[in-house]
């Protein structure tokens, strides 16, 4: 590409490429009979990367041709005399890692994705390290993350909240998901401030918006996944809205919860005859050879029968439980505790208030149980959930549990606010009381 080809950077990150010119339009012309073919001109792509730095945008990079986790970072300056880009990255790159290690950043500049290879050359400070500038950039295939389908009726179900004021709470069902991000069909949109309801339009959901908090609830093998995420895009669909959303930086832990997901989800793909939607796979009954008649004491009574512990464990499998307190040991205890007696769909947050706030945005979704710690020497905020309650109105009732880590919150003489016993493993006094109030 020569000089006249040249790229205009954008003003501003929504302005785009000026002249209707984009990086797109400039890999097809050079690529004969449509093929989209590379920008090697090193002054397009230092525009790019300045476009990049000057907006602070962040992307990830990994090891090349590998499907490790991959790495968020922002260009924090380039030297284009050395050709030499310094990346700012969210967490450090291990000590082993070799220079000269072949990278892949994926980047978009306006309303294109690119694929740039750069080369690991050193660490310049904490969590600063040096890359080559790079050599070419091609347009990236935008399903390079292969994704999954899901229906409505598999339950699985997206919580958002977005970072703006007054703020505003997002929730519905699951369309797709990959390991880069997931899309879902927008059923409600929840003003925090007032609690209202409202009917945004495409507008609302615009490219980069950030979304601090994002949840999937019901994932085949995994009740809860948590992230952060941006919006990438959002279209219509049959009048509905379809919002997709890339994952922010992701833990090792929640990676690796992806990953089981898709896993299962190709498992069905390939062999769907085999495999249940919550990813068991499904048993072949075979006909059992004839033998004599079984005596009245090698009779196996019905499960339910037989075994009533059975139901109630699958009764707390199926329970949300929204556990209201403060983050650090004594939460972890308790969170612990539930899950070993079978209460797995825990929803943990910091405080009454985003409690409220969560069940405001899911409020048509499946029922469920509120734990509020109580702390010693206060009053249980009754005036506050009865409030909620109200709110709620028909739509389900919410049992509230109080906890108090020094003791047992006082009676409350509401049959649907209890205090219980603090849950731990070693005295079970409080699952009875959890469970009837669970409806158990």
């Amino acid at each position: 590409m020569g000089a006249t080809s040249e790229l205009n950077p954008p003003s501003g990150p929504a302005d785009g490429w000026r002249d209707g010119r984009t990086p797109m339009n400039l890999a097809r012309s050079s690529g004969g009979e449509g093929r989209e073919a590379p920008i090697e001109d090193p002054a397009q792509i230092r525009k790019a990367m300045a476009v990049l730095q000057q907006t602070e945008a962040e992307f990830p990079i990994k090891v090349e041709g590998t499907h490790t986790l991959p790495y968020t970072s922002r260009i924090q300056r380039m030297d284009a005399t050395k050709g030499v880009l310094y990346l700012k990255l969210i967490r450090p790159l291990p000590h082993e890692m070799a220079v000269g290690a072949s990278f892949e950043m994926l980047f978009a500049v306006g309303d294109q994705r690119f694929e740039a290879p750069i080369t690991f050359l050193g660490r310049d400070s904490y969590l600063l390290y040096t890359f080559s500038l790079p050599l070419r950039m091609t347009l990236a295939d935008r399903r390079s993350d292969k994704r999954y389908p899901f229906r409505p009726r598999e339950k699985a179900y997206v919580l958002a909240q977005d970072a703006g004021l007054p703020g505003h709470g997002l929730a519905g069902p699951l369309v797709n998901l990959s390991l880069g991000g997931l899309a879902f069909r927008v059923d409600r949109v929840v003003r925090l401030a007032d609690r209202m309801r409202v009917t945004p339009g495409l507008g609302f959901f615009e490219k980069g918006k950030d979304l601090p908090m994002l949840k999937i609830r019901d994932l085949p093998k995994h009740p809860l996944f948590e992230a952060r995420g941006t919006v990438a895009n959002a279209w219509e669909r049959d009048g509905e809205i379809v919002v997709g959303v890339q994952f922010g930086e992701l833990g090792d832990a929640e990676f690796r919860q992806i990953q089981e997901v898709l896993a299962i989800r190709e498992q069905m793909l390939r062999n769907p005859a085999s495999t249940t939607g919550d990813g068991t796979v499904k048993t072949t009954r075979t006909k059992a050879p004839a033998t004599a008649p079984a005596g009245p004491a090698s009779r196996v009574n019905p499960a339910g029968a037989q075994t009533p512990d059975a139901l109630t464990r699958l009764g707390r499998r199926g329970t949300s439980l929204l556990l209201a307190m403060p983050r650090g040991p004594g939460r972890d205890a308790v969170q612990a505790a539930l899950g070993a007696a079978g209460y797995l769909r825990l929803d943990p947050v910091d405080t009454l208030a985003q409690a409220l706030d969560r069940l405001r945005v899911d409020s048509g979704a499946a029922s469920r149980l509120l734990m509020l710690e109580t702390p010693a020497g206060t009053v249980p905020p009754l005036n506050d959930l009865r409030s909620m309650q109200r709110e709620l109105g028909e739509l389900r009732e919410l049992p509230v549990a109080l906890i108090q880590a020094d003791g047992m919150p006082e009676e409350t003489e509401d049959p649907l606010i209890r205090p219980l016993p603090w849950p731990g493993t070693a005295d079970g006094a409080w699952l009875p009381l959890l469970d009837e109030l669970a409806g158990l």
